[in-house]
């Protein structure tokens, strides 16, 4: 038995020697999941940074405009040869008809576009978008263009709305180890890096059982505040229950049905090995937590018993390029195998189209392998694209600085597919902007307001009343109009 000195010293001893993750918890009780806890999966991918979309979805014709003629006479050094963009040909701007390819690097999402997995929403941001990370991404956090000051994320309303009346429910995983504030609300989420990470902080002076009588004072302590406490302590006590309680069932999660996006991140061939280089390990973050969140999409193990997390968060940095972009060197000079094997040199932007390609890829087809992709959809975010020109002495030095606009890509099941109420409207959305037209700053204008596309996974995908999501994202008098992203 602990008694009360024990446990305030052991408490103590565990407060200055054991640093609980950063973790943002609230609990529900370990039985049946919560209304909010069931239903569609939605993956969110950040690309931190704001992405070269130029380089991503690049102009390959000219067609009734200029963009190809511009793009290449403004990037003489990063941009991508036209002779290397058929095989990653998608399809044409609706504006001028002009041809667009993927980055040759997205084989992987070159399939999906051709099986109607992949929406690529082009030129997408707001009006009067601000140059700055930290504003910008504030704005694509809380879809607060006008900057209201609003406190909540637009994911954080979006389960307070879902989740009403149910507060013990945990619906949402950020699998990094800070929690975005496109998640901030009152409803649970659980913040988190890694699996190993998730530890209850208690002493390691203390044997197994006086652990788990140490976390149940805890618990207890925790539900009190949560169950019987004054309303500034619930919170707190929702938090510290499910940190007493949760963190065992996501423990038990297995990644051993990942079999491709093991290959990729362990370069061996017991999936296929269609997305890896066999022999060299590519165990970057977002392989890495894409892994994870499959895990926590199977559930609780052994039996595949749903945890209740159905919206996640996932990342990949480095898309600040303002120098070492890099140039794209031709697959007929040396293969992508060859590239990845010696880290992509003077390829910097291309690694990590090769990077993303491939995460998503693989994590599509363990999907599809599990049966789990009919309710999952996929989206990208950026907080801006780069200027139309390259900067520097267009040479190895040349990259390219803040921007506006950007593509969006969605992933999600056909209508063939779906086992939700709604599939992915694959294909061309949006236009691409006029490369010969810039604004006043040298820069694209923008042809869609991401907030429209916000409100295709919203409305269309999680079910949100239309009202409602306008409500969610009608700062500065937006109005959503459907897309069919999602229909």
């Amino acid at each position: 038995m602990i008694d009360r000195r024990q446990f305030l010293k052991s408490t103590l001893a565990a407060s200055a020697a054991i640093s609980l993750p950063n973790i943002w918890l609230r609990a529900r009780q370990a039985s049946a999941l919560e209304v909010c806890e069931q239903g569609v999966n939605l993956v969110l991918i950040q690309l931190d940074g704001g992405n070269d979309g130029l380089n991503m979805v690049v102009p390959f014709t000219d067609g009734t405009g200029q963009n190809r003629s511009v793009y290449q006479a403004a990037r003489p050094y990063i941009a991508v040869p036209q002779s290397e963009l058929g095989l990653t040909q998608i399809g044409n701007d609706p504006l001028h008809n002009g041809q667009l390819a993927l980055h040759p690097h997205m084989d992987a999402l070159k399939g999906l576009y051709s099986s109607g997995n992949l929406a690529v929403v082009l030129s997408v941001q707001y009006n009067n978008p601000s140059l700055s990370h930290d504003v910008s991404k504030s704005i694509w956090y809380r879809a607060d263009p006008p900057l209201t000051g609003a406190g909540s994320g637009w994911i954080g309303r979006t389960l307070d709305s879902l989740c009403t009346s149910q507060p013990l429910a945990v619906p949402a995983v950020d699998a990094n180890s800070q929690l975005s504030p496109l998640f901030y609300g009152n409803t649970s989420v659980l913040a988190f890096g890694s699996i190993g990470s998730l530890n209850f902080p208690t002493s390691h002076f203390l044997s197994s059982a006086e652990r788990t009588e140490y976390k149940g004072h805890f618990t207890n302590i925790y539900s009190a505040a949560l169950n019987n406490g004054p309303n500034f302590l619930a919170p707190l006590g929702s938090a510290g229950y499910a940190a007493a309680s949760k963190i065992d069932d996501y423990k038990t999660i297995s990644q051993a049905q990942s079999l491709h996006l093991n290959d990729l991140i362990g370069g061996t061939t017991s999936g296929g090995g269609q997305f890896a280089v066999p022999g060299v390990r590519q165990s970057y973050s977002l392989a890495n937590q894409l892994r994870m969140i499959f895990g926590l999409m199977r559930g609780k193990q052994p039996g595949n018993v749903p945890l209740g997390c159905r919206i996640f968060r996932a990342s990949i940095g480095g898309f600040d390029s303002h120098g070492n972009q890099g140039n794209h060197v031709p697959l007929t000079t040396k293969t992508l195998a060859q590239k990845v094997t010696e880290g992509f040199q003077g390829e910097y932007h291309g690694q990590l189209m090769h990077r993303l390609d491939k995460a998503i890829g693989a994590f599509w087809q363990d999907l599809v392998d599990q049966n789990m992709h009919g309710n999952t959809v996929l989206m990208t975010f950026t907080e801006f694209g780069r200027r139309i020109d390259e900067n520097g002495t267009h040479d190895t030095d040349s990259g390219t600085d803040h921007g506006t606009a950007s593509p969006m890509f969605v992933i999600g099941p056909t209508a063939a597919q779906s086992t939700a109420a709604a599939h992915l409207g694959g294909g061309i959305h949006s236009a691409h902007a006029e490369l010969d037209h810039p604004n006043n700053d040298g820069n694209m204008v923008y042809q869609l307001d991401f907030r429209h596309v916000y409100g295709d996974i919203l409305n269309k995908w999680l079910g949100v009343p239309l009202s409602t999501t306008n409500s969610f994202l009608g700062a500065g008098g937006f109005t959503y109009s459907p897309q069919g992203i999602l229909v």
